[in-house]
């Protein structure tokens, strides 16, 4: 908050002392006399033409007698500065002439005084104005906030300028302090923009303007006070401190032309150095030098300072505005007003030495040119003026009418997905000749249209393409391109993974697009990017969908075979197994039966009691026979239990259960909840369930370590469930992930398979030490 209103009281002390010494200097005459003491004679040295002692008749060489009925030696004015100003009467004796002469200094009127000092005034009013308004419009900008300071002291300098000049209270004391201060102002003012690279040399200039300043102020404070009288060095020491701090300025404006063209502060800079170059070097070259090396200046000091007013304009123009003209065509059109400048002066200033004298002069024609310059600017400046008053109050409607077209085609775009009605809109729209547009995303996809004069020239297109892409996207303002360029305006957009570049206008349109119009232009331009971009991404993501519907249902397809494949393996593996228990329980088995059989026979009936040792090796052939049945029934009974198919699958488990409780000497217990020995199911379920708590039973006997289990079947609703729980050791579930690709826990995979394939769900619930729950669930409709 400090900070901010800092500002304001510093506004607000500019305009104080602004009006204070523009009403002084209003009332006060302007002697232009300068004195100098010689043998105790008090002679003058200069008397400025646009003075009143110089209209009342003082000449240099005139001795002066007094000053307002006083010596010069008590005149204030002549002791610290050596000038005769705020002199009312001054007596003079001429050279040639013996007697003294009272010369009254007349007060003109306030009119005429005011149209000769109201350029000064206003100039000094104009910097601080512009540096404010820059201030004020970008306040957080660090080269806003630096010109600012820097027009507040370079303008009230040049207020002070006519207050010194008639040696006003203070104002030649503030004027030198003020103007020594200026080039430390504009060194940081440059300092402001990034690629500025300060080094040691430059540093050390810093650092000799501040030391300059300390010894002016100095040298001032002593001056004012009498004690010293170097009045010709300390003016002689400001004008060279300002030259040099001007100079060191240009100099690192111009270190900033070696910019590549991307860099954003390149037109900048090259604004800023045109203006500076027309406002101070005049001043400097043609008015500061000369009075420095001890001559007369060779342009009049009112007359050079006019072309500073070029300066605030300039920098208030290119610190302000986000869009600036190409400065190229700037500096074009300046050198060719220079280049007619020189030449015209010269042809005018020679047709007068014709008239006036065979000799060449130079002052002449230096004023012949500052005139035709003073002109061309205030012709410039009265043109641009008249532009906007028309375009104001005159011809409103055309700025009125781009805003309302805009606005429409806001709305309009809005309702538009096809992406050439939108460009055909845009079009039409701004009454343009053409469209282009590239659009670029970060995996590759690349996307151009066109409409109106491009749409049918490729050779324009490749050419726009090309310009994209090199374009390295540092600035995204919007840029006006050179006339031989095909399209008027190029606008860059980014978001996201997304670059767009928007080519707008044609180079042979009768009707180009104004730098003010550009705000509005980008803005809508950004909208049709992103609309482009979202209809782009649709589009993309259009595809992406279609292909995945299609892979999709590629693997659906697949899936769907391969389980179709699966399931009829379990089933052949069960038709392999029915068959070979089949044949083993009609073939092998019925002639053991048989065998066994006759060997009975042979027992009870065909042997005697005598013969022992036949009864003994037929009764262990009966034996052998017997195991053989027995096996061979475990066999079939394991391939294909004959109980599930003959009784069902309640019988059946409950068989499974008896014969592994009998030969792995287990405690089962069997709980069933909605289900009894007539229901029937399909085989394929009947199998995948009996097969589930086959290998249940199994798992939990080769590793549980415990001798007790629980089996629960229950029919809930539309589904069959079964478990098998133990209070064995339990197991680590996440080991059995990947036991598809181990092959340990096969079982469990190949139970997992026959129940998904029947749409069932296996879960398996175990920790280590708190025993195993297996969990089967089999839709049954």
């Amino acid at each position: 908050m400090f900070r901010r209103q800092a500002y304001y009281y510093a506004s607000a002390a500019f305009l104080v002392m602004w009006f204070v010494y523009t009403v002084a200097v209003i009332k006060q005459p302007y002697v232009g006399v300068e004195l100098e003491n010689v043998n105790g004679q008090w002679i003058v040295t200069y008397s400025d033409t646009q003075g009143e002692g110089y209209e009342s008749g003082v000449r240099v060489g005139d001795l002066i007698i007094k000053i307002n009925n006083d010596v010069p030696d008590k005149y204030r004015s002549v002791q610290i500065w050596s000038e005769a100003e705020g002199a009312s009467t001054i007596e003079v004796r001429r050279v040639d002439q013996p007697n003294v002469q009272i010369i009254n200094i007349p007060k003109h009127p306030v009119l005429q005084t005011e149209l000769s000092e109201i350029p000064m005034v206003i100039q000094g009013l104009v910097f601080w104005i512009l540096g404010f308004m820059a201030w004020f419009r970008r306040p957080f900008l660090l080269q806003a906030r630096a010109l600012f300071w820097l027009n507040w002291f370079i303008g009230l300098a040049i207020v002070l300028a006519p207050a010194s000049s008639r040696d006003l209270l203070l104002a030649r004391e503030l004027e030198y302090i003020i103007f020594s201060a200026v080039p430390i102002f504009l060194i940081d003012f440059v300092a402001t923009f990034p690629d500025v690279k300060i080094n040691q040399a430059k540093q050390l200039c810093r650092l000799m303007l501040i030391l300059m300043t300390v010894i002016i102020l100095t040298l001032t404070v002593l001056q004012s006070a009498g004690i010293v009288h170097f009045f010709s060095q300390l003016r002689k020491l400001v004008l060279v401190t300002v030259s040099i701090g001007v100079l060191l300025t240009l100099w690192n404006l111009g270190t900033l032309l070696k910019l590549p063209k991307d860099k954003p502060n390149k037109n900048k800079v090259n604004i800023l150095l045109m203006g500076m170059a027309i406002g101070f070097l005049p001043f400097v070259l043609l008015t500061a030098v000369p009075i420095i090396v001890g001559f007369q200046p060779i342009l009049n000091a009112h007359v050079s300072s006019l072309f500073v007013s070029v300066i605030p304009a300039t920098w208030y123009y290119a610190i302000v505005n986000k869009y600036l003209p190409d400065s190229r065509r700037l500096l074009g059109t300046i050198i060719s007003y220079f280049v007619a400048g020189v030449i015209i002066s010269f042809i005018v200033s020679y047709l007068q030495f014709l008239k006036l004298s065979s000799a060449f002069n130079l002052a002449l024609y230096l004023s012949t040119v500052t005139i035709f310059f003073v002109f061309i600017v205030c012709f410039t400046l009265i043109r641009v003026m008249l532009n906007k008053l028309f375009d104001k109050y005159l011809l409103p409607e055309g700025k009125k009418a781009i805003k309302k077209r805009i606005l429409e085609l806001n709305e309009s775009l809005s309702m538009i997905n096809e992406e050439n009605r939108m460009l055909e809109e845009v079009v039409k729209s701004l009454a343009i000749e053409g469209i282009f547009i590239a659009l670029e995303d970060a995996k590759g996809g690349y996307l151009k249209k066109a409409v109106g004069r491009f749409l049918e020239n490729q050779i324009e297109q490749a050419e726009l393409e090309e310009f994209f892409q090199a374009d390295p996207r540092i600035s995204l303002d919007a840029q006006m391109l050179p006339d031989d360029f095909p399209a008027e305006i190029y606008i860059p957009f980014v978001s996201n993974e997304f670059t767009c570049g928007i080519f707008l206008g044609h180079h042979y349109s009768y009707v180009k697009i104004e730098l003010d119009e550009l705000p509005l232009i980008t803005l809508i331009s950004s909208q049709l990017a992103q609309r482009l971009i979202t209809t782009f991404v649709i589009k993309e993501l259009s595809k992406e969908i279609k292909d995945l519907a299609q892979r999709s249902l590629a693997s659906q397809r697949r899936k769907q075979g391969l389980i179709g494949i699966n399931t009829a393996l379990f089933r052949s593996i069960e038709k392999e197994r029915k068959s070979i228990a089949c044949e083993i329980h009609d073939g092998p088995l019925q002639l053991g039966l048989d065998l066994n059989r006759w060997l009975k026979y042979l027992v009870e009936e065909c042997l005697t009691n005598d013969d022992v040792k036949t009864k003994m090796a037929i009764s262990h052939m009966r034996e052998v026979v017997e195991d053989l049945n027995f096996e061979l029934r475990l066999i079939c009974n394991d391939l294909r239990p004959p109980s599930l198919t003959d009784l069902g699958l309640l019988s059946a488990i409950e068989l499974m259960c008896e014969e592994m409780m009998l030969k792995e000497l287990l405690l089962i217990s069997l709980e069933t909840v909605g289900i009894n020995r007539e229901e029937r199911f399909k085989e394929d379920i009947e199998l995948a369930a009996y097969r589930f708590l086959q290998e249940g039973i199994t798992n939990a006997v080769k590793h549980s370590g415990t001798n007790e289990l629980k089996i629960h079947i229950e029919i809930n609703e539309s589904k069959i469930e079964l478990s098998v729980i133990d209070a064995g050791k339990g197991f680590d579930t996440s080991q059995i992930e990947d036991c598809s690709l181990t092959s340990s826990h096969f079982g469990i995979v190949g139970m997992k398979e026959r129940l998904e394939n029947l749409d069932g769900i296996l879960q398996i619930s175990s920790s280590i030490g708190q025993g195993t729950m297996l969990k089967a669930s089999i839709p049954i409709v």
